[in-house]
Parts: C-alpha cells; sequence; structure tokens
C-alpha cells in the first residue's frame, strides 16, 4: 500500500473517531499538555440537523450522524433530531459506552495500546517522524522518551485529542454521550453496532506503515488545520452534506487502508444489524460518526441501494 498522506485523519477525527479511545485519550492528552478551554459562544440552535429518515415497506429508522466530541453552544439540538429520538423505542450507537467506561476495560486498552516489553515508540517511528514528534512536544515542554510506552496510533490519537481541547471540544458533550444518556433516562434499549474491543482492534491492526505515517501527519496538522475541525462542526450543524464529505473524507481516501479499515468495511457490516433493527422494532434511533453516513460508502447510499427512500429532516 502506498499511503502519500494522511492529512484528513486529523480533521475527521471529531465525526469518525472511533468512540472507545474517547474514554481514553483525554486523560493522555491532559497528562501531556494542560489545555485552556475557551468559553463557549452562545448561539441560536440550529434549523436543520444532520439526520435522515430512511423508510421501505412501511418501515422506517432514522440516522443521525454524531460528532464525538462537542462544544456546550451546539445544545439544545435541532427539534428534528429531538422529536425522532422521542418518537423511537430503540437506540443504536458504534458501542455500548457503558462497556467502554468500565474500569475493568481499562486494563484491555492498555494492552492494545501500549508497547510489549522491550518495543519503544521509536523502534517504530522513521527518522521523519521521530524528528516532527519531538519538536512538537519540545514546544510543550516534554520530552520524546516520555511517550516511548506508547503505540503509534495511540500517540496520534493523543495530539489529535489535545488539539481538540483546545478549540473546546469535549467528549463530555458528544452526541453520542448525549443519546446515551437520554436512553437511560428515558428506558430505552441500547443496541450497539459493534464491541469497544473490535473499535480497539481497527486501530491497533493498522500496518506500521501507516501508523507511522498517521502519526507524524497528526502532529504536522494539529495547529494547521483547526480551522478545518470547526469548518466539520460548522457543517454539521447546518446540516450540509457537502462540506462533511469532502473533508471528512476526500484526504482520508489517499490511505486505502484507513478508509477501508475505519470507515468503509464498518459500514458494511453495520447495514445488517440496521436492518435487523427496522424489521423488529417499531421505530430505531441510530447515531454514528457523521461521517459514517456521506459519500459513495456511506451508510445513507448503503441504504438506497437496498431500497430505502431516505430524506433528509
Amino acid at each position: 500500500m502506498t499511503c502519500t498522506r494522511l492529512r484528513s485523519l486529523p480533521p475527521a477525527i471529531a465525526a469518525a473517531l472511533t468512540l472507545t479511545l474517547l474514554a481514553y485519550a483525554p486523560a493522555h492528552a491532559q497528562s501531556i499538555a494542560s489545555v485552556a478551554r475557551p468559553p463557549a459562544a452562545q448561539t441560536a440552535p440550529p434549523a436543520r440537523g444532520f439526520i435522515w429518515k430512511a423508510e421501505r415497506a412501511g418501515k422506517q429508522v432514522w440516522l443521525l450522524g454524531s460528532l464525538h466530541l462537542l462544544t456546550p453552544d451546539f445544545y439544545p439540538l435541532p427539534d428534528s433530531v429531538e422529536q425522532a429520538f422521542a418518537k423511537s423505542d430503540v437506540l443504536m450507537e458504534e458501542i455500548d459506552m457503558n462497556e467502554a467506561s468500565d474500569p475493568q476495560f481499562a486494563a484491555v486498552v492498555l494492552s492494545k495500546a501500549m508497547n510489549a516489553p522491550g518495543v519503544t515508540l521509536a523502534s517504530q517511528l522513521s527518522k521523519e517522524t521521530i524528528t516532527s514528534v519531538t519538536a512538537w512536544l519540545a514546544k510543550l515542554g516534554i520530552g520524546f522518551e516520555s511517550l516511548q510506552a506508547m503505540k503509534p496510533w495511540m500517540v496520534s490519537v493523543t495530539v489529535q485529542t489535545v488539539g481538540l481541547q483546545r478549540l473546546g471540544f469535549d467528549p463530555a458533550f458528544g452526541i453520542d454521550k448525549h443519546f446515551g444518556d437520554a436512553a437511560k433516562r428515558a428506558n430505552k434499549q441500547l443496541l450497539p453496532l459493534e464491541t469497544a474491543l473490535e473499535q480497539i482492534n481497527f486501530l491497533d491492526g493498522l500496518s506500521p506503515k501507516t501508523q507511522d505515517l498517521m502519526l507524524r501527519q497528526s502532529v504536522e496538522s494539529v495547529e494547521t488545520e483547526q480551522s478545518e475541525i470547526k469548518t466539520i462542526a460548522a457543517a454539521w450543524r447546518a446540516g450540509d452534506v457537502a462540506t462533511m464529505e469532502r473533508i471528512a473524507l476526500s484526504d482520508m481516501k489517499d490511505s486505502r487502508e484507513v478508509y477501508d479499515t475505519l470507515l468503509a468495511g464498518r459500514n458494511r457490516r453495520w447495514i445488517p444489524k440496521i436492518e435487523a433493527c427496522t424489521e423488529t422494532r417499531q421505530s430505531c434511533f441510530i447515531v454514528v460518526g457523521a461521517a459514517h453516513l456521506v459519500g459513495p460508502d456511506g451508510l445513507l447510499a448503503l441504504l438506497k441501494q437496498r431500497g430505502y427512500t431516505v430524506t433528509q429532516q
């Protein structure tokens, strides 16, 4: 596989990052740098949400694109979103966040994210990546040696979490958490699309070359691409599919491995579970990363191919 650039992964991380890591990456990020969180601007709720209704043979399902990290000013959500949730009797999300936040599962995450004895971060990186990471850490007053126990993909996620937190983005305000909490209060059933361990394995299974490039591009872009993160959030607020697809997907396709592993392959595996939910439940409310909905391999396109009428709400 030839990977020329993965610059899409950093700005897209707010839209497509696996949820499991959000329970752990912020803690690592805070240990790397103390990040200031700017006060949230107070704005009116958006008139249109990043939400669709898919219907076939009298069955319907709601699909909401999530940003896994958000700021408080995105709330309250559009009426169309909250009303669709209220009418649904089951919530489907990427994972069961209770599983991901279980303290016992932390040991599993660490076993995947940390190197085996005798293996260092430096031994898995190119000289170019080591130079980039070292320079970035030096700006924070931290030595490269402090990260030697972590695998490249975990360091990449940590770097991006620092960048997002500097902008005030926080998983505590993520759409997944909002509706997961709301489902508990309303006694709605929660059905996960995959397990937390599967999500970890997607990143841990990336090739060494891809992990190296992913980390280097994360470090090099963490400052310069913050504007794109804000653009993704604005596109989500406006229900702007074209902008979401352009930013979140276009450059990710430069790496077929990343695109297939983190996005397209998972979408294909989710479709049978979504269809099963529509067949056995009165109304299903699906919440997945916004990048999973758009593009030719997105859930909306896949459902259309299977005969569903899909309309944005």
